[in-house]
């Protein structure tokens, strides 16, 4: 079984680097905000613009920063997801990705 430590092993952008949960977290949360039937706009509004429409966006996009702890927990909150589910879902997803990526590496 793969340790946390395993799944965050740096994969290269052109601007930084962005692990494999970076990106499991991005295609999660896009999701999340598509299954509570929300938008960019929406979730600007339901956040009273703590997260703005472009952070949104970038998030969901998986461009520039990674998405932070604390907006994490407000798009669960504002999309009525359970932050503990989600984070477990991007942990499994994020773990089979790796052992897709070491078995393609052993071929």
């Amino acid at each position: 079984m793969l340790g946390v430590s395993a799944i965050v092993g740096l994969m290269s952008t052109n601007k930084r680097e962005r692990t494999i949960v970076d990106d499991v977290s991005a295609k999660i949360l896009d999701r999340v905000i598509n299954r509570a039937g929300m938008n960019n706009s929406a979730i600007d509004r339901a956040s009273k613009s703590a997260i703005g429409y472009n952070r949104v966006r970038d998030i969901r996009n998986a461009l520039k920063a990674p998405v932070r702890l604390s907006e994490f927990l407000l798009i669960c909150e504002v999309c009525n997801a359970d932050p503990v589910q989600t984070l477990r879902e991007i942990i499994t997803e994020a773990r089979r990705m790796e052992l897709e990526q070491q078995t393609a590496s052993t071929k």
